[in-house]
């Protein structure tokens, strides 16, 4: 029979770390307002105009990123080079920690890994949101950011795929520029809202949640007046990254925004019921309310490991 627990019920909250890696990374970070309790860390080889506003600066060299994802956990347990030794400076005292960045790339695909085999050497949850290349960017790219995937989903508690081409799919008409930052600024939704509900409690079963799936999408909806809730999750299950079926997701996690004094869980927990049957769900009423007669769902969904195809 499926479970159904709620996030945050914990005295204790989380303490948070959000690291834009790579140009990408940093610019989707400055979209994530400052919070109480969250670090925002831009990771990146040199200053640039991307880490603009984020005083949490770690600057590394690119060259040796890929060698140091590498590094398998079980083999070499420890921080062993000067790259991870910075990072985890800057993660110290943290719990669950979020990494965004986009895959291709020479500095933010590979980093993305470092980030998720520091947390986990620290003892940290972890969650990365990553975008995958245009078909337009070529082959080369595409092939890199394959390789990166398969290294960040063994690092990673958990890797959220955000395909570029599904956001040209749907908006056609958009202009690469600003396809980029509206990609960025869907990405700041789940990284923004995810340290604001966690309870330090929610770590060792978050951690287990996660990790049972490699293919994690995302999914985000809203709607108004009677049926609202069937609209939120009918859109947030029809996002142009939430491929696969939805018989096939085995777990959610659902965050949801509503007026001040309502109660919609119930009724919003039924309708990604209805889809994903199958579905264990962690659920979580977001602090921030939503406008009156309006409310929002974000949705986290973990595909069957046979089933899962790939977000493009």
């Amino acid at each position: 029979m499926p479970e159904t627990w709620r996030l945050g019920t914990g005295e204790e909250r989380v303490r948070s770390a959000i690291v834009g890696c790579g140009g990408a990374g940093c610019n989707t970070l400055r979209h994530v307002a400052a919070a109480a309790g969250v670090e925002r860390i831009a990771m990146n080889d040199a200053p640039h105009p991307s880490m603009a506003g984020i005083p949490r600066r770690v600057i590394v060299d690119a060259g040796p990123l890929k060698a140091v994802a590498s590094l398998e956990e079980k083999a070499i347990p420890t921080l062993a080079t000067n790259e991870e030794k910075e990072l985890s400076n800057a993660l110290v005292g943290r719990d669950f920690v979020v990494a965004l960045g986009g895959l291709g790339g020479e500095f933010g695909g590979w980093g993305l890994s470092v980030v998720g085999r520091v947390a986990r050497i620290l003892g940290d949850v972890s969650l990365a949101l990553a975008t995958v290349p245009f078909t337009a960017e070529g082959m080369l790219r595409r092939h890199l950011a394959e390789a990166q995937m398969a290294t960040l989903q063994r690092r990673a508690d958990g890797v959220v795929a955000f395909g570029n081409d599904a956001l040209l799919r749907s908006y056609p008409t958009l202009p690469l520029a600003r396809a980029f930052g509206a990609m960025g600024a869907i990405m700041a939704r789940p990284a923004a809202a995810l340290p604001t509900i966690l309870s330090r409690t929610d770590l060792v079963p978050l951690k287990r949640f996660l990790a049972r799936t490699k293919d994690w999408r995302f999914g985000m909806g809203a709607g108004t007046e009677k049926h609202r809730c069937f609209l939120a999750v009918e859109e947030a299950y029809a996002s142009p990254w939430f491929t696969g079926r939805h018989e096939d997701v085995r777990q959610a996690v659902v965050l949801i925004a509503q007026p001040p004094g309502a109660a919609f869980e119930d009724e919003l927990l039924r309708e990604v019921r209805l889809r994903s049957p199958q579905a264990d769900v962690a659920w979580a009423v977001l602090p921030e309310p939503a406008p009156e007669d309006r409310v929002s769902v974000q949705v986290l969904a973990g595909l069957d490991r046979g089933t899962a195809t790939p977000s493009s």
